[in-house]
């Protein structure tokens, strides 16, 4: 059998164009795919990412007012219906009515035993001395010392570095006036060698012994011009510091601030042992000077003129100009010396500044806390007053216990609702017999707790509306505050004067108060507690490897006022500022957070 190769090749091979087209249909499908796989992978990962990352309901910080709502039920009695209350440790000696009975105003309801009413009165007159002995304690108890605050130590310091800044650029530029004068007094001597060298060179033998004679004797009269101006500027400075030092001593004895007085003493000493130097330097090279120009007379006296004579000069001029280099150079040092200790000087006064902008935040801080202490110094001085008064009207009633001979009288025309104690018992407490009076007014009693009662005030108007009705009553107003009897909870009985109703119908209470502005009020849910105090979270904006995300960072805040719903905080956050109010977990500071505004 024969087979055609080239044929058969050319039915197994396509043709180079549908080879492309099949390399390219390959390729996109390929790219599909992998366009569907990152799709895919993509919508994991944000799923994921929502699942982990905690979602959060924020705010931001606004300003507003915390406003105290007290509301609560309580029933009616009658006004002339009255608790009558003997105390603890009373024995009843005798019960003369039962419930129900009708009296008159006088009448005898029970005797008390005038023994224990006696010791009764005596432990309530020792109760109360101590309640009033507490109260004048509190006012004691205040820190009147006249220390320096943390800003008036800080705007000290500043006071001080800036003085000490004056003080050494006086010195700084005493220096410096010191090393110029030597700079011009070295560029004169470099002058005067110059031509000297000059008027040497073109001299005769008999010129230069003339002018090497004249030059002798006006270095004698400069050395006796130098002593005698030594002799003048070491006593004006001894001068100017036997006086800086009387200054001093005066100062001292007076008491009062000596720290220029002892500043002038150390620039007078500085200023006497710089003189004391210079003019022994000046007397020194004087006598140099001479030495030098003697002997120069006695050699052309004895007709040594040679080329040494000639280099000498040279010498001179080239010491004189080095001399001049060198000075230049101690100037430049002086002046860079000068830039450092001032620029020294200057961080030193921004480090105190900053130390007081410091001390100014924490002074401010520690103002708000005493004010807040304040305040609750405030209401516990209320509230023992308000012991102090109860205490005293026990002893008032103890007192007309006594005087009535332990019996116990109708206040008022009206009728015995209920008898509490039993003959002979020992009283631990609490109501003996409840009266109620003649008369159409009644009372609505109810209890609060601690924190309730806080701010409220006998004759505080209040709001009360009956049980069925819809408007509340006119003119009703706290009549009464006392503690509730046998409650170690610090809960109170408030009583408000009703114009109409029945016994035993209820009436709701209502107290609404509003606080000063504050600066921030934010849900109660957006603060936070912990050991270190209060803080809440604060989500910003953080560049990281995965890009720009939100994170929550912790700011420590404080407390002002609060109700059920709101809180007033003062931090250090801004109205800028995104605050946290919930999330759906747990997160700690550096945490990443989604936003969901509130």
């Amino acid at each position: 059998m024969h087979i055609d190769i080239k044929k058969q090749l050319q039915k197994e091979i396509p043709p180079p164009k549908e080879k492309s087209d099949y390399v390219k249909q390959m390729a996109l499908k390929g790219l599909a795919g992998f366009l569907i796989i990152m799709v895919v992978l993509t919508g994991l990962s944000r799923t994921a990412d929502t699942l982990t990352t905690p979602q959060v309901t924020v705010t931001h910080p606004k300003g507003g007012r915390i406003e105290q709502k007290l509301e609560v039920i309580g029933s009616l009695k009658p006004r002339q219906e009255e608790s009558m209350e003997a105390g603890t440790g009373l024995i009843v000696q005798d019960i003369l009515v039962e419930a129900g009975d009708r009296v008159k105003k006088g009448d005898t309801l029970l005797i008390l035993n005038a023994k224990a009413l006696e010791e009764k009165l005596n432990v309530a007159q020792d109760e109360l001395k101590k309640l009033q002995l507490r109260l004048e304690q509190q006012g004691l108890n205040k820190d009147f010392s006249t220390t320096q605050t943390s800003v008036e130590e800080a705007q000290q310091d500043i006071a001080k570095l800036e003085a000490d800044k004056l003080d050494l650029i006086e010195k700084e530029q005493v220096k410096v006036d010191r090393v110029e004068k030597k700079v011009s007094e070295a560029q004169s001597d470099l002058q005067q060698t110059q031509a000297d060298l000059e008027t040497f060179k073109g001299s005769s033998l008999k010129e230069q012994l003339q002018k090497a004679k004249e030059e002798e004797t006006k270095e004698k009269q400069n050395l006796s011009d130098q002593k005698y101006e030594q002799e003048k500027a070491l006593k004006r400075a001894e001068q100017a510091l036997k006086d800086a030092k009387e200054n001093l001593w005066l100062v001292a004895g007076q008491g009062t601030e000596s720290t220029s007085a002892l500043q002038a003493v150390e620039r007078a000493e500085m200023e006497y042992d710089m003189t004391k130097k210079d003019w022994e330097r000046k007397v020194k090279e004087a006598e140099e000077t001479l030495k030098k120009a003697s002997g120069k007379v006695k050699k052309l006296e004895n007709g040594e003129i040679d080329e040494s004579l000639l280099k000498q000069e040279e010498e001179k001029v080239k010491v004189a100009t080095r001399q001049v280099e060198e000075q230049k150079r101690a100037i430049e040092d002086t002046l860079v010396s000068q830039k450092e200790a001032l620029r020294e000087m200057d961080r030193k006064i921004d480090e105190a500044k900053k130390a007081l902008d410091v001390a100014v935040r924490k002074d401010e801080f520690n103002i708000l806390k005493e004010e807040q202490t304040a305040q609750k110094e405030s209401i516990d001085k209320q509230l023992m007053q308000l012991d102090i008064e109860a205490k005293q009207k026990e002893i008032e009633h103890i007192q007309k216990s006594i005087a009535e001979g332990g019996q116990m009288l109708a206040p008022a025309d009206g009728m015995i609702k209920e008898v509490k104690v039993e003959k002979g018992v020992t009283t631990t407490g609490g109501d003996l017999v409840t009266f109620i009076g003649d008369t159409s007014e009644y009372i609505l009693e109810v209890e609060v707790n601690q924190e309730e009662s806080e701010g409220l005030q006998i004759g505080d108007s209040v709001e009360v509306t009956l049980e069925g009705e819809k408007q509340p009553l006119q003119d009703t107003v706290i009549e009464n505050i006392v503690y509730v009897q046998g409650e170690s909870s610090g809960k109170k009985k408030i009583s408000v004067i009703v114009p109409r109703g029945d016994t035993g119908m209820n009436a709701t209470l209502k107290v609404s108060k509003e606080s000063e502005k504050y600066q921030y009020v934010l849900p109660i849910e957006a603060v936070k507690e912990d050991n270190n105090g209060s803080y809440v979270f604060v989500a910003k904006k953080k560049t990281t490897t995965l890009g720009e995300q939100m994170v929550a960072e912790r700011v420590d805040v404080m407390k002002l006022d609060k109700n059920q719903s709101s809180v007033a905080v003062q931090g250090a956050f801004g109205p800028q500022d995104t605050l946290i109010v919930n999330s759906n977990k747990p997160i700690s500071s550096g945490n990443r957070v989604r936003l969901i505004e509130q």
